[in-house]
């Protein structure tokens, strides 16, 4: 009997759990063209040397981000400035060179793999350097909760 319920119950969860995840990846792509929409009213257009790292996890620190439940993180830095930076796989997104620490793959359907590049072009050691960088906490229906720095939430909510 009692596996018969959880064969019962166990595709409706199933189908919750997937519904939630697309629904994040679809707003995925909108978020990082927000981001890079951010960048370019910030700094002006983005060089052929700089480059995304993008990431995204659950959250676990619930007393910090009250009723958070993932995260997103964009960077946006400089090859030129850029040293010690490990990863395996380049992608390519609209044309950016794009690093992914995606353990959620909310990115990963919308980038293309690209040919492996050297992203630590920096010749000097232990330069100090401060990357544009964005990170969005949301809650379990997918709405922003949080953003760093604080006032680029106009960018990320609906209108």
């Amino acid at each position: 009997m009692k596996k018969l319920f959880l064969l019962l119950i166990s595709p409706f969860f199933l189908f919750c759990c997937k519904s939630q995840s697309n629904i994040r990846k679809k707003e995925a792509e909108k978020i990082l063209d927000k981001t890079i929409i951010a960048l370019s009213e910030k700094k002006g257009a983005i060089s052929n040397h700089d480059f995304l790292i993008l990431s995204s996890m659950k959250i676990t620190d619930t007393a910090f981000y009250k009723n958070g439940k993932y995260g997103i993180g964009i960077t946006i830095m400089n090859s030129k400035l850029t040293q010690g930076l490990k990863y395996k796989q380049v992608y390519s997104y609209k044309g950016y060179k794009v690093v992914s620490k995606d353990s959620l793959n909310l990115f990963k359907p919308f980038l293309s793999p690209i040919p492996y590049v050297d992203l630590n072009k920096s010749k000097l050691k232990e330069m100090n350097y401060d990357p544009f960088s964005v990170t969005i906490i949301f809650d379990k229906a997918g709405e922003v909760l949080y953003t760093f720095p604080e006032d680029y939430k106009k960018y990320y909510q609906e209108e």
